[in-house]
């Protein structure tokens, strides 16, 4: 039997048909949800929206059960109720801030976790083990939870790689230029159009200390005229503080651009050259947060990271990308 067969024969032994409207039973279900929620620190509470409405319309009610052992982890039941995660307000709204969007409670699985629905109509779960994108919308999610296919586990994710090339007395010129193929890198992946550098710089002597933390802008025409003087005018900074490259630590960071929003504006990219641990070596570094972490947010960071991989010449030394199952 196919995995789509074994979502309609769950879905359906468990109530479900298309068309279904659950009517009275899932107003009632969402107004007993919101009319005893609690209050987060910020005084917010539950507020419902069309996608989490028309899911529960739905799918409220049904008590789906497992199929088989899992495709690729254990399957799971759940039931569709939003009172069963009612009390989650805490968890849900920092997962919202988290994913830049509104979220309602829809349920809880046999195993405990709870279930909500976000803006987009996208089912998502919080367990012990953190949260995670079930399906790109309800009806997927519970055939996830039912086949027992992988979840998106919700995190901050980081790429990393050595560029043995920058050291020795080069070593703030070869950084910014660098710096400059991930400013292209970013910009053309479709990130952020970032028109600035943060240069931060800590002796390694003693206890280490933060000597300069400057914001330098793109000079020039092209971002490869814009190494050079860019380069010079960091050095510059750096005498005036009386340190240079060797026996301190740097670290070159892209500006996000304020007009940035959502997940990708939580993207860091920075050359660390002269670290303690490896004072011979510059490593470059892409992080994100767990709201980019999926949807074309992910998407586009997966590419940008090939991309940085294939200049540092290297495989990311990151854990895998992965998504929820199709």
């Amino acid at each position: 039997m196919s995995p789509e067969s074994y979502a309609s024969d769950a879905l359906i032994a468990g109530g479900w048909h298309e068309e279904r409207d659950a009517g009275g039973a899932a107003t009632l279900g969402i107004l007993r949800t919101v009319a005893v929620s609690e209050p987060v620190a910020d005084g917010a509470r539950w507020q419902l929206f069309p996608a989490a409405e028309k899911s529960l319309r739905e799918f409220h009610g049904l008590r789906i059960g497992p199929v088989g052992p899992g495709r690729d982890v254990a399957s799971t039941g759940c039931v569709v109720d939003p009172t069963e995660a009612r009390h989650a307000q805490r968890s849900f709204a920092a997962l919202g801030e988290t994913i830049g969007t509104r979220l309602f409670p829809f349920g809880r699985t046999d195993a405990d976790g709870l279930l909500a629905v976000d803006e987009e109509g996208r089912l998502f779960a919080v367990d012990h083990g953190g949260a995670w994108l079930l399906g790109e919308s309800a009806r997927s999610g519970l055939v996830a939870l039912a086949e027992g296919r992988r979840p998106h586990r919700v995190e901050r994710r980081t790429w990393s790689w050595p560029l043995d090339g920058i050291r020795g007395d080069r070593a703030m010129s070869d950084a910014t230029r660098a710096a400059m193929v991930a400013v292209y890198v970013l910009h053309s992946g479709g990130a952020f159009s970032a028109r600035a550098v943060r240069l931060r710089v800590t002796t390694l002597r003693g206890v280490g200390v933060l000597v300069l933390d400057e914001t330098f802008p793109l000079r020039g025409d092209s971002l490869e005229n814009s190494a050079g003087p860019m380069a010079q005018d960091m050095e510059r900074a750096m005498a005036e503080h009386g340190v240079t490259a060797r026996g301190a630590e740097l670290v070159l960071s892209l500006v996000v651009p304020r007009v940035t929003t959502g997940p990708l504006a939580t993207v860091d990219c920075s050359i660390t050259v002269g670290s303690s641990p490896t004072p011979g070596r510059a490593v470059l570094t892409l992080t994100a947060g767990a709201g980019a972490s999926m949807g074309r947010a992910a998407n586009v960071l997966a590419s940008c990271a090939a991309d940085l991989a294939g200049y540092a010449g290297g495989p990311p030394a990151a854990g895998p990308v992965s998504g929820p199952a199709e």
